[in-house]
């Protein structure tokens, strides 16, 4: 029979060296070769036990971790990371320590992981040891690509081990982030939380609310209704004060509240009542809305498509079914957007009880109420005095396009207010804002007294802005001077911001963004067009660094 006709098996059986002669190739090899596998198997052990040691996985992070290498994917569709790291512990062993096991054809996609691998290797200067002299024979590329394909299962192995260590990020997401379906019928433009955490109200473009309520680490459905005649863009919860009470403003131009009524049925279509049914004073629909609470008293603020901002309070403030016009204003009444363009408007009450202390001590009224209003590419933020009429502050500025979110961060005894901005420009940008000292040396002329106006509160129709001279008189006629806010208008103050901080790891637009409410004061949470949750946390230098990174499922 033809040699090249035997089969397979028999073909392996006479080509496999008998373990006489394995012992005489061992002992006709030089000392010095032996001694360069040995060096080799010791440095490759090493490595290995490195990998699985949980010190050293604790010190992984996913921006570490390969994509294609940390992904089951990576695999070849019959092939697991349990099965490749088996099959190549086996293989390692049963090959003899001078035999070079070469393999001619390897799936492209290890090649992907070999090269991913390698360079976090070389970070963690683990690559250097393992690459010793060269075998004689030309077998050092041969027992590098082994020992690429050795570590590569390790790699793997290591990557499961990770998934699955409790101080690793990927297993707090899986402990803490949970989908269920929400059951709307087009897409969910709001969600907002009740003042504990415990109830959840969503609104979207199929007219419709819904609230549900937290049983058991599972969110079930209390209430769903038809509360807009088109699209809901905003939706706010209340404080717990007044009852269980929603706010909601759609594209039909109206701004409705709705008050729970315990005695109706779940479910029933008729559990959230309506009580208060506004209509925008403009011809352009409401965008924005806020609620601002201080133990029973509440304040609404609201700005319309065009940049008309309103501020509401009860007319009783035992019931929210009737209200009057606090103060109004232009935002962008130099410059407004056109019909077509995309806008940027938010407005953003500071919910803490108590302004920040140092402002108090120079003078400012402890139930002053703090508002920051994205306009456009800017952000204003007004004051107000014990009359409780508000005042232009300050101006955030920076941001080279539109603004989609503006967070106050809680911290009163910090010394100072810090505010946080999401633009599309794709950057987080974060000011501090703090107090003027009130002495002399501080109170004398400022650049910034022609800013420093006061809202007015009367209304008046987009068709009747005063333009030219007349737009220049009315801009004129509220200007106070800072040094004397305090003995014309008690409870005024001056205050100015800074800006310490631009975030730009989303490499994209960022739409939402808040500060934690409780526990850790100084963090931050984003998320924006790259389809990742991230949060950042203020570090000792004063800087905000990037705390950790979660990745969202995006559906097709």
């Amino acid at each position: 029979m033809d040699p090249d006709q035997q089969r397979p098996s028999q073909r392996h059986q006479s080509q496999r060296p008998s373990q006489s002669q394995n012992q005489n190739q061992n002992q006709s090899q030089s000392p010095s070769q032996n001694q360069g596998h040995d060096v080799i198997q010791l440095n490759l052990d090493a490595v290995t036990r490195r990998l699985i040691r949980p010190t050293f996985l604790t010190t992984l992070t996913p921006s570490r971790l390969p994509s294609q290498a940390a992904s089951d994917a990576s695999l070849s569709p019959t092939q697991s990371p349990s099965k490749s790291k088996s099959h190549s512990h086996s293989h390692s062993h049963s090959q003899p320590q001078n035999q070079i096991h070469t393999q001619q054809h390897r799936p492209s996609h290890l090649h992907k992981i070999s090269v991913t691998f390698e360079d976090v290797l070389e970070q963690a200067d683990l690559v250097a040891p393992l690459i010793q002299e060269p075998l004689a024979d030309g077998g050092a590329p041969a027992l590098e690509k082994r020992v690429r394909d050795t570590l590569e299962a390790q790699f793997l192995g290591a990557r499961t081990a990770f998934s699955s260590h409790p101080k690793s990020i990927m297993a707090a997401s899986d402990r803490n982030f949970q989908t269920f379906a929400h059951g709307h019928h087009d897409l969910v433009l709001a969600v907002d939380f009740n003042y504990f955490g415990t109830r959840m109200v969503t609104a979207s473009s199929d007219h419709r609310l819904k609230v549900w309520d937290k049983k058991d680490d599972a969110w079930s459905l209390v209430e769903s209704w038809k509360a807009h005649d088109a699209e809901i863009v905003d939706v706010k919860w209340n404080g717990p004060f007044m009852g269980e009470v929603i706010g909601s403003i759609g594209e039909d131009g109206r701004c409705k509240l709705w008050q729970e009524d315990v005695t109706e049925v779940p479910q029933s279509g008729n559990r959230f009542k309506l009580i208060t049914n506004m209509g925008s004073q403009t011809n352009a629909p409401f965008v924005s809305m806020d609620f601002k609470n201080i133990m029973q008293e509440t304040w609404l603020a609201l700005i319309t498509r065009d940049g008309l901002l309103l501020v509401y309070e009860p007319v009783d403030q035992s019931s929210l079914n009737e209200w009057s016009e606090l103060a109004h204003r232009w935002v962008c009444s130099d410059n407004p957007p056109g019909r077509h363009e995309e806008v940027g408007f938010k407005v953003a009450f500071h919910k803490e009880k108590l302004p920040c202390w140092t402002a108090i001590m120079a003078g400012l009224d402890r139930k002053s109420l703090g508002l920051a209003v994205a306009a456009m590419n800017k952000v204003f933020v007004f004051r107000t005095d014990r009359s409780k009429r508000f005042w232009l502050v300050t101006e955030l500025l920076g941001a080279r396009q539109i603004i989609r979110d503006i967070a106050w961060a809680n911290g009163s005894m910090r010394g100072y207010d810090v505010i946080a901005t999401a633009s599309k420009d794709g950057a987080i940008r974060i000011y501090e804002l703090s107090t003027v000292r009130s002495d002399k040396a501080a109170a004398g002329p400022s650049s910034t007294s022609a800013d420093v106006t006061s809202l007015s509160s009367t209304a008046r129709h987009a068709s009747n802005q005063p333009s030219g001279i007349g737009k220049g008189l009315a801009s004129t006629s509220k200007v106070a001077d800072p040094a004397q806010d305090n003995e014309q208008s008690p409870g005024r103050v001056r205050q100015q911001a800074k800006l310490v901080d631009e975030l730009t790891n989303h490499h994209g637009a960022v739409w939402r963004l808040a500060f934690s409410q409780m526990g850790m004061r100084d963090l931050l949470v984003s998320t924006g067009d790259d389809a990742s949750i991230r949060t950042w946390k203020k570090a000792v230098n004063g800087h905000w660094a990037e705390y950790a990174e979660i990745e969202t499922a995006r559906e097709n």
